[in-house]
């Protein structure tokens, strides 16, 4: 048997989180500093930010919840890596609270005093008002948090005895913890991103956040394999094989985004409803309209052609070159959905869009590889493992 290192060590688990940490401790400094000048500017910046690293966060909740739920044995030696992203979900819920406190009244027209005379939001004031806004809020937390705490605990608990009743578990608390899953993205998604156009309604919004969250979670766990690998660790563990299936997925549920994209889309124009097509008017002014046509070739066209090659998928370098293309192109998407309530006239790129993404970022991640390390790098006790390990693509 290959002998494999457990624990992360040297650069990435030492020096490499205290050069994140202080990146994004000074980041949202300056972020802080720069409020008073311009507290419109940050919180939308912020906002953003946000947002794209609770996809990650969520995403990587589901690919664990669906990992057991379909008892998966290939991707059991990936599942670590996944487990310390979902586990962040406490700083997010740290990283809310600026926007609770501060964020209300420049992000959300509707706790504006003059929303009272709006006919719509009358009829939407027993959901959109911010006492039950908060308290969703800690409902959606609390339900993340404990799932991810769940999950999490039992797998290194596993590592430390063997016992093969944390998996037997595990796939029991998938069953409804996949349905917990949908109804809490779907509803936030809804509160903190739909309702800055609280005129605005769609039946598909979460699902098109789901759809990015997925893809984002995939991506970023086959570059932090990636990293991994280019270290040192789990070079024999996570094969082509592995990196071959995670493609596989990608692509597929990047198809799946364009499908509700453009679902989304077609419904509304079809049905020409004013307080439907209203957010697309908005989205599609002045240079948003470039961004949403740049979105339609870089998030579909793109990877659709780039990805579809079986080779693509196992040539590592390509592979790690399309992943990151998603990366980057799904900020473009969730910067393309919030910003224009911020800017209705077109792009206004900020270095403050920069500092907010460096600054979650770097505690994000930071925290991450201090996690990573307390811990073996797989989950070396999984009944299986060995499954995962010998995994080939038929």
């Amino acid at each position: 048997m290959v002998e494999r290192t457990e624990k992360l060590t040297g650069f990435l688990a030492d020096k490499l989180p205290k050069i994140l940490l202080l990146m994004g401790t000074l980041s949202l400094a300056f972020c802080a500093v720069s409020y008073g000048a311009n507290p419109r500017q940050v919180l939308f910046s912020y906002m953003t930010a946000f947002i794209f690293f609770l996809a990650l966060t969520l995403g990587s909740l589901f690919f664990i919840l669906i990992h057991f739920l379909t008892r998966a044995g290939w991707s059991v030696i990936l599942r670590r890596i996944a487990e310390t992203l979902m586990n962040n979900i406490g700083l997010m819920a740290i990283l809310f609270l600026p926007i609770a406190f501060f964020g209300m009244h420049e992000l959300y027209h509707w706790t504006h005093a003059e929303a009272i005379n709006d006919v719509i939001l009358q009829k939407k004031a027993g959901y959109l008002n911010i006492k039950f806004f908060f308290v969703r809020a800690v409902i959606f937390f609390g339900i993340w948090f404990w799932l991810a705490r769940v999950f999490y605990n039992n797998s290194v608990a596993q590592d430390a005895t063997g016992d093969h009743s944390h998996t037997l578990k595990l796939q029991k608390y998938a069953t409804f913890g996949v349905i917990l899953f949908a109804l809490t993205l779907t509803f936030s998604v809804i509160d903190w991103v739909m309702s800055m156009t609280p005129h605005w309604y769609s039946t598909m919004f979460g699902v098109y956040y789901f759809a990015i969250s997925t893809v984002l979670s995939l991506c970023v766990i086959t570059i932090l394999a990636m990293t991994l690998r280019r270290a040192g660790f789990l070079k024999n563990e996570i094969t082509v094989e592995h990196y071959h299936d995670m493609g596989k997925l990608v692509y597929g549920f990047n198809i799946f985004w364009t499908y509700i994209a453009f679902s989304q889309y077609f419904l509304i124009w079809y049905a020409n409803i004013p307080e439907e097509t209203i957010w697309f008017r908005e989205h599609f002014m002045g240079s948003w309209n470039a961004v949403a046509v740049f979105l339609v070739l870089g998030h579909f066209v793109v990877p659709f052609l780039g990805f579809m090659s079986r080779h693509v998928k196992r040539n590592l370098i390509a592979h790690f070159v399309v992943v990151c293309w998603m990366v980057f192109i799904t900020i473009v998407d969730l910067y393309w959905i919030i910003m224009p309530n911020f800017s209705p006239e077109g792009i206004e790129i900020s270095l403050l869009d920069f500092a907010a993404f460096m600054g979650i970022g770097g505690l994000y991640f930071g925290l991450y590889f201090l996690r990573l390390r307390k811990h073996a790098l797989f989950p070396k006790k999984d009944p299986r493992l060995e499954e995962s390990l010998h995994f080939h693509n038929v």
